[in-house]
């Protein structure tokens, strides 16, 4: 369940960040930020053997901090879980012209060059290479019938329980 004030990211755009790595908000994006120069929370991920960026509002990594917060700190798992994806997170504010700098720690670890998609995921959004991106999406795009296929499958499952 989304926190965010102003609706979930939504959508794919495709963008260029420029010479010094920053990005322009699609405008979708600019309506879902809270006040001005709002603060977002950017991270390392992986997706099918792909790395890509999670990017957060504020209040949302706060609430994902949390909930990590209240599990085992002995579990490896979220040992683990902390120490790749909660170290990763840095704080970027967006700017005046609606742009924010991407670290380039993370952009390397991306491979974010010029050409970017942003993928709208609800309380969060990914930032992905163009050349990562295809790869991941024409390989979900093969998938896709049973991914459908499982999906209503777990709703069966969550109706009936």
């Amino acid at each position: 369940m989304t926190n965010l004030a102003h609706g979930p990211f939504r959508g794919r755009f495709e963008i260029k960040l420029d010479p010094k790595g920053r990005l322009s908000m699609p405008p979708a994006y600019r309506q879902i930020l809270p006040g001005q120069a709002p603060t977002l929370v950017v991270t390392n991920a992986r997706y099918q053997s792909r790395s890509c960026l999670h990017v957060y509002t504020l209040a949302e990594w706060e609430r994902l901090e949390r909930k990590i917060a209240k599990m085992s700190s002995l579990k490896p798992e979220v040992q683990a879980f902390s120490r790749f994806y909660l170290s990763g997170g840095q704080p970027v504010e967006v700017d005046a012209q609606n742009r924010i700098l991407v670290p380039q720690s993370l952009r390397r670890f991306a491979g974010l060059e010029s050409a970017a998609v942003l993928v709208g995921l609800g309380e969060k959004f990914e930032i992905w290479s163009q050349a990562n991106w295809t790869s991941v999406y024409e390989q979900l795009t093969e998938n896709f019938e049973d991914t459908m296929t499982a999906v209503a499958a777990l709703e069966d499952l969550e109706e009936n329980s």
